[in-house]
């Protein structure tokens, strides 16, 4: 499992990364245009089974370049307020409770991140 996250603190990307990964998933991590370019987006957004991208810590034009690409491609992507650790965790678990459809298509992950968060 796969999951594209563009944007956030990079001061956080480790314990984004972390978090991840103790639920069995992959974090492939762009900074959102801040100082990486967003050329490769698309081609990154194609690869991952989900893309997850915390609206205040990403540039303009990546938000409306991931938002108006996963649609056409129908994967699975969560836009979320709040680039914090705990924000990220409450993405995970959205997704993993397939109730992502802003891209119009449903999240095939379903990570025991309850369980992580206390709640499982």
């Amino acid at each position: 499992r796969c999951v594209l996250c563009v944007g956030g603190r990079t001061a956080l990307v480790s314990q984004y990364r972390s978090l991840a990964e103790r639920l069995g998933i992959r974090l492939v991590h762009r900074d959102g245009g801040q100082e990486e370019a967003i050329s490769r987006l698309p081609d990154m957004i194609s690869g991952a089974d989900a893309v997850i991208c915390p609206t205040d810590c990403v540039s303009h034009a990546a938000y409306y370049l991931i938002k108006r690409h996963c649609k056409r491609i129908g994967k699975p992507c969560l836009l979320f307020k709040g680039a914090g650790v705990s924000s990220f965790a409450v993405a995970l678990a959205r997704l993993s409770a397939d109730r992502v459809t802003i891209a119009g298509g449903r999240a095939p992950m379903r990570p025991r991140i309850l369980e992580l968060l206390g709640g499982g």
